[in-house]
């Protein structure tokens, strides 16, 4: 600056003060700046050159950045090329496949158990009516002889048969016949005192 001003035959004086106002212009826009203030360039030519700076940094950095933009859109490309497409197309296919496959076998599965459920249920209700029914046919005879847990045992198995009648919304009346029977005759051996316990003496 100085020789600039020599070159153009400026006094010694005026250049000392042109300096002196100079630099008091850059520090007021120094300050200015560094309050946060915004302030013309030629106020504050540090912050100029600071971000002169700057931008030749970035412009220093664009060539290797754009290198690396480019690297991605070819992996990127390459990754969504045809081939590969058809090829996660067809895995995606696959995998749909295998997944219809396992659906199709948990129904089946499925159904096997509740056909087997459906099975035990009924061979269970079966099991329970036969013994009940059979039990009736013991006890309608008034001279067999039959002991009061037995007919305890009929009793809580009736009443288990019934929960299960209502659990699973059945419709009962194969038993009624027979378990009407039965309680008469329990009702009858209360009466009569002919358990087998009874007559044999164990309840003295």
């Amino acid at each position: 600056m100085l020789d600039y001003l020599e070159y153009l035959n400026v006094p010694t004086k005026v250049t000392l003060a042109m300096v002196v106002v100079f630099f008091c212009v850059q520090l007021i826009g120094g300050f200015l700046d560094m309050k946060g203030k915004v302030v013309p360039e030629y106020l504050n030519l540090k912050a100029y050159f600071v971000r002169k700076k700057k931008e030749h940094e970035v412009l220093h950095q664009m060539p290797a950045a754009l290198e690396n933009v480019k690297q991605t859109l070819d992996n990127f490309n390459q990754h969504y090329s045809s081939d590969n497409i058809s090829r996660r197309d067809k895995w995606i296919e696959n995998v749909n496949k295998c997944l219809e496959n396992n659906d199709k076998c948990i129904k089946e599965l499925s159904q096997k158990l509740d056909k087997n459920n459906e099975d035990t249920l009924t061979l269970l209700i079966e099991s329970k009516r036969s013994t009940i029914i059979s039990f009736a046919s013991k006890v309608i005879d008034r001279n067999s002889q039959v002991t009061k847990e037995q007919f305890n045992r009929i009793f809580r198995l009736y009443k288990e048969y019934e929960d299960i009648i209502s659990e699973n919304n059945l419709t009962n009346g194969e038993v009624d016949i027979a378990y009407r029977i039965i309680t008469e005759s329990y009702e009858e051996h209360m009466r009569d005192h002919t358990f087998v316990e009874d007559v044999l003496g164990y309840n003295a």
